[in-house]
């Protein structure tokens, strides 16, 4: 988890609201130390998009964002981004290619 901390360049005030609020949701306490292959996917978007929403990023887009999750989990991200989104530039693609 602390990489991901570092990559989406969180401060620790930022990383407090990150844990609060992956905890509300999931019920999972996720500290610097976590390993996040104990996730499951949805659960990864979830941390990706949090990451993404407290970063300082004026402008985020997200690729395939729908993809992992189940309508619950959408519903709670469209949530995450209207709340903590507000005020910048949030775009979306779905990426047609199979692998």
């Amino acid at each position: 988890m602390l990489e991901e901390f570092i990559l989406y360049n969180l401060d620790s005030t930022q990383r407090s609201v990150f844990i609060e609020e992956f905890a509300s949701i999931t019920d999972k306490t996720l500290n610097p130390k976590s390993d996040l292959d104990i996730l499951s996917g949805g659960q990864k978007v979830l941390v990706m998009c949090l990451c993404a929403l407290l970063s300082p990023a004026s402008a985020i887009h997200f690729v395939n964002l729908w993809h992992s999750l189940d309508p619950t989990n959408r519903n709670l991200v469209k949530n995450l981004i209207s709340r903590l989104g507000t005020g910048r530039q949030i775009t979306y693609s779905e990426d047609k290619h199979d692998n």
